[in-house]
């Protein structure tokens, strides 16, 4: 099999010759220290993690970007790496070493949402530039889109307690901005479908470690119908990611049009729950810890956890090796390392 090709066939239920092996993003410093020297290939870094974030009165901008450069990719064993596409947010945010961090939304009411103009998402220029991204960089790896389907952007540039007063108040500020986001999102995903991807990961966040952002009922009224439309314009395989615990809509996720999750969070979504009940619906994308094993864990250690990881998720199929959320510059160069020396030394296991 192609690295595409092992990388569809887990994600559409089957079994490939080999376990695949993706990681969502890599931050920049980790990457230089796997490979011993400077990166100058616009990757993933901490000031582009969420994309543009800026205010409404500003112009945004979309900056296409690696999660992480083939060099890597090819040290780790990867099969695939993806191009960050990512709609801009219109949020307050400061830096915290060395990261972008959104302190909170701007997008308070009708008024606000007028003033926003949102990038043209039939840019030819944007389309040109990601189509010489991938010419430069796909090589023989599978290509993956990372983009989002618009509930996360638009739950962040209104912040959780305008939402919920709009939410009260049946305020039409609520569905507006989800709809300006989805169907904007439509749009983009329509046209990079037109170019040479073979998967899309969709970042979408509505959970927190123990529960969701917002009520069940609320996801399906406000959200759901919108994301699946701007879903229904992939035409390939793709992932749904959020952080936390979001098995209570996990059907609705299949819904949505779905073919995998990730990062199935130790600490937010039992494993062995997931494969037992969800198994053959969705394939399992993750989930080596990046808080201990990957950040402080021992190499033996690491090696046992993807040992475990594989014996407990691989078998069937429909299962993907990757982290458990991103790859911080908090995590052992060391440790990445032996990450992908343990997925080549166990993932042949079909």
């Amino acid at each position: 099999m192609t690295k595409a090709e092992r990388i569809q066939t887990a994600l559409k239920g089957g079994i490939p010759d080999k376990v695949p092996f993706l990681l969502n993003t890599v931050m920049q410093g980790i990457q230089e220290r796997i490979v011993g020297h400077e990166i100058t290939e616009p990757t993933y870094t901490g000031m582009n993690n969420a994309g543009w974030l800026g205010s409404p009165e500003n112009v945004p901008e979309v900056v296409p970007a690696l999660t992480v450069v083939p060099e890597v990719a090819e040290k780790l064993g990867l099969d695939g790496i993806q191009i960050q596409v990512l709609p801009p947010m219109f949020v307050d945010w400061v830096v915290r070493d060395g990261v972008a961090c959104i302190s909170h939304g701007l997008i308070e009411d009708e008024d606000v949402l007028k003033k926003i103009k949102m990038p043209d998402p039939d840019d030819e220029k944007l389309y040109k530039g990601i189509e010489e991204m991938i010419k430069r960089y796909k090589g023989d790896f599978a290509m993956g889109a990372r983009i989002r389907l618009g509930a996360s952007p638009a739950i962040l540039s209104m912040g959780i307690e305008n939402m919920a007063m709009f939410y009260a108040d049946e305020d039409d500020t609520l569905p507006r901005t989800v709809e300006m986001y989805t169907e904007w999102s439509r749009k983009v995903t329509k046209n990079l479908c037109e170019l040479d991807f073979d998967y899309f990961w969709a970042f979408d966040d509505i959970a927190f470690s123990s529960n969701l952002l917002l009520s069940p009922s609320m996801f399906r009224e406000c959200f759901k119908d919108n994301m699946k439309k701007a879903a229904d314009a992939i035409n390939q395989p793709w992932i749904y990611h959020s952080d936390g615990n979001y098995s209570v809509v996990l059907d609705d996720i299949i819904d949505i049009g779905a073919y995998g999750i990730h990062p199935i969070e130790k600490a937010s979504m039992d494993t062995k729950w997931l494969k037992e009940t969800y198994g053959k619906k969705l394939c399992l994308v993750g989930n080596i810890d990046i808080d201990y094993t990957l950040a402080n864990g021992t190499l033996e250690e690491v090696e046992q956890e993807v040992k475990e990881r594989i014996a407990l998720l691989g078998p069937g199929g429909g299962y993907i090796i990757s982290d458990s959320n991103s790859i911080p510059d908090s995590c052992k160069a060391e440790n990445m390392i032996a990450f992908g020396k343990a997925v080549e030394k166990y993932r042949c296991i079909y």
